[in-house]
């Protein structure tokens, strides 16, 4: 005969296997994931300044206007202190990527560390670069991400 399982109600009424442990799967603060917090460009005046003079002009580069649904710049949680992130909406797309981390340790690959505004854009140009060819919006298309400093006014 097949296997036959007891499902004990629970105070809403939903059946919930009674060998199944309810455990807390809310991760400890040392075991989350690093990710972009809830301090913003809106309310930090160098991650305004970030935002205008590096990260403005690489994402318009490679996204249309009618492409890019939102773009901010924010202050890392969960990871180490000063990591600033992007994160940008697309249509039906999120993609949070980590501009900056003083923490940032150069592996045999690594030349140097991006530290001017030339060397992030270039950094952050070429993470969107990688990103836009998987996207639906534009899966396959190879779009060049390039960098021209805002005129100061």
């Amino acid at each position: 005969m097949g296997e036959h399982r007891r499902y004990r109600p629970r105070g809403h009424g939903t059946p919930h296997p009674w060998w199944r442990a309810q455990v807390n799967t809310t991760p400890l603060a040392g075991q989350r994931e690093p990710r972009p917090g809830p301090v913003t460009d809106t309310d930090d005046e160098q991650l305004a300044e970030l935002r205008r003079r590096v990260v403005e002009p690489v994402v318009t580069s490679v996204l249309e206007p009618e492409e890019l649904e939102d773009l901010s710049v924010h202050r890392g949680v969960d990871g180490r202190e000063g990591d600033v992130w992007v994160r940008i909406d697309v249509p039906g797309e999120r993609h949070e990527e980590m501009l900056l981390s003083p923490w940032w340790a150069p592996g045999p690959e690594d030349v140097d560390l991006p530290t001017t505004d030339a060397q992030i854009a270039a950094h952050l140009g070429d993470r969107l670069e990688d990103w836009i060819c998987e996207t639906a919006f534009a899966r396959g298309q190879q779009r060049r991400a390039r960098y021209e400093p805002p005129a100061e006014a």
